[in-house]
C-alpha cells in the first residue's frame, strides 16, 4: 500500500488536494470505503440517499396488457413506478385458484387506499391517541393475473390519485421495499470490497 502511495502521489500540490485527517495521513480510497460502510450500517437516510432512483426520463407507465414473468417482477415495477411518480404501494390482496389454491392474481395498491374501519379510529379503551389517519380512499392500482400458466399480465390499472403526490425524493421506503434495500445495500457493500 506504501509503495502504491509514493507512485500516486509524487508531488506536493498534488497531496494537497486530497482530504487530510487529524493526524496529517492523506485518507485512501479503502479508508474512504470503508467509512461510508460505516455509515450505510449507521443511518437508513444514508442508505435512502445512496439508493435514490434518479430515472424520471426513463418511466414506463403500466398499461393493460403488459407481461411480467412474475409477481414480483410486477410488484418491483410498480414499487419503481410509485417510486418515481410520488407515492407508496402497498399490497392489497391476492386471489387464488380453487383447483390448486395457487395465487392467480394480485392488486397493488397507494398505501392510502381505503379507510380506516371505524372501530380502530373510536376505540373507547384508547390509552394513547390515535394514530394519524393515513388512508384516504384512494383508487389507484395495478391488478396483475396468471395468464396461460406462464406469465403475469396487467388486467387492469388506475393512474388517478385523490390526494397530492410527493415529490420523488420525499417517498419513503415502506413495506415491500424494505427487502429491496437489503438486497441492494448488500451488493454495494460486496462492490465496496473489491
Amino acid at each position: 500500500m506504501d509503495n502504491s502511495t509514493s507512485q500516486v502521489f509524487n508531488s506536493v500540490e498534488r497531496k494537497s488536494f486530497l482530504p487530510i485527517d487529524s493526524n496529517g495521513n492523506v485518507f485512501l480510497d479503502d479508508e474512504l470505503s470503508t467509512s461510508m460502510e460505516l455509515c450505510i450500517g449507521e443511518d437508513d437516510k444514508c442508505v435512502g440517499q445512496l439508493m435514490a432512483m434518479p430515472l424520471t426520463e426513463n418511466l414506463i407507465e403500466p398499461h393493460i396488457g403488459m407481461e411480467f414473468n412474475s409477481r414480483d417482477d410486477a410488484r418491483d415495477f410498480y414499487v419503481a413506478y410509485g417510486r418515481q411518480t410520488g407515492f407508496t404501494v402497498r399490497i392489497h390482496h391476492n386471489r387464488r385458484s380453487r383447483i390448486n389454491n395457487m395465487v392467480i392474481g394480485q392488486d397493488f395498491v397507494c398505501s392510502k387506499e381505503g379507510f380506516r374501519e371505524k372501530k380502530y379510529v373510536q376505540r373507547k379503551d384508547r390509552v394513547l391517541p390515535p394514530p394519524p389517519v393515513t388512508r384516504e380512499g384512494c383508487p389507484a392500482m395495478l391488478r396483475v393475473a396468471f395468464k396461460d400458466g406462464a406469465k403475469w399480465v396487467v388486467t387492469k390499472f388506475v393512474k388517478e390519485h385523490n390526494h397530492s403526490l410527493m415529490s420523488p425524493n420525499k417517498v419513503p421506503w415502506r413495506g415491500c421495499g424494505k427487502n429491496l434495500i437489503n438486497q441492494v445495500l448488500s451488493l454495494s457493500l460486496s462492490w465496496t470490497n473489491y
